[in-house]
This record gives C-alpha cells, sequence and structure tokens, in this order.
C-alpha cells in the first residue's frame, strides 16, 4: 500500500486533527504502519527474535514524541521532544538495519529513504523552533 492508499484509510477524525498537518507526523505514521509488515516477515527469523520488539518501539517513539512535542507551549520542551523523535528515527534506522537480513533491497531502500525524510523534517522543525517559529499548526515541517 503507498503513502496515498495508506493515508485514505486514516480516520478522519485524525485528518482533521491540527497535528495532521505536520508532515513528518504523516510520514512518521505511514512508517508504523510498514513497520508492522516488516516486523512480522522479520519476527519468523530466529536471529532477530529481539530486533522485532525494538523496531517497533523505535519507530512508535517517532510519532509520539512529535505528538507529545506538538502539544507542549514551551519551545525549550517542543524542541526537546522532536530532538527525542530524531533520536527514535536513527535508532529505527539502526533496528532496520539489523533485520536487512530479511528484506529485499528495494523494501530496504524505501525505508530508508522515508525515515531520512522524517529526519529532514525534523530537523527542519527543531531549527524553526530555535529560531523563534510562532507556535500553532502549519509551522511544523509542512510541505
Amino acid at each position: 500500500m503507498d503513502l496515498d492508499e495508506w493515508m485514505a484509510t486514516v480516520p478522519r477524525a485524525l485528518r482533521a486533527d491540527p497535528m495532521w498537518k505536520i508532515r513528518a507526523y504523516q510520514l512518521a505514521s505511514y512508517c508504523v504502519h510498514l513497520a508492522g509488515g516488516d516486523a512480522l516477515r522479520a519476527s519468523r527469523d530466529p536471529r532477530l527474535t529481539e530486533n522485532v520488539p525494538q523496531l517497533m518501539r523505535a519507530i512508535g517513539g517517532v510519532t509520539a514524541h512529535i505528538a507529545e512535542g506538538y502539544s507542549r507551549i514551551s519551545r525549550r520542551d517542543r524542541i526537546r521532544y522532536y530532538e527525542y523523535a530524531l533520536g527514535s528515527v536513527n535508532e529505527t534506522k539502526s533496528w532496520y538495519m539489523g533485520a536487512a537480513i530479511t528484506l529485499d533491497p528495494a523494501t530496504l531502500d524505501h525505508r530508508m529513504e522515508l525515515l531520512c525524510r522524517v529526519s529532514q523534517l525534523l530537523l527542519a522543525m527543531i531549527r524553526n523552533e530555535r529560531k523563534g517559529g510562532t507556535w500553532g499548526p502549519g509551522r511544523h515541517g509542512g510541505e
């Protein structure tokens, strides 16, 4: 399922939420969806027994930290949570590399491209906050 198809399945209430305008949140949420299938495939390999839960925790942390940061009034708190999300993205990349033995190269490339895009968006959000960007919908890495 590609991004557009998946976005059509997202509950209407979430799509109406101001937080949904954050492109990094949208892409990270899509990555969570994809990671579920990837984790299922990887869990069939006994060498990856411990990697799979770590992958799912890390990718889930990305969306959770973005959501937590978005809800913060303090610029310093927003930056901190967006930095946590960035750390979770990088951790997710590491766990994906560990699971690479169960993924075809095109799938791994796709996941890394998405995760790198989320990283770029988070870095832009952090820079914007550090420069004193205004608070509210539309200020977070929209495209």
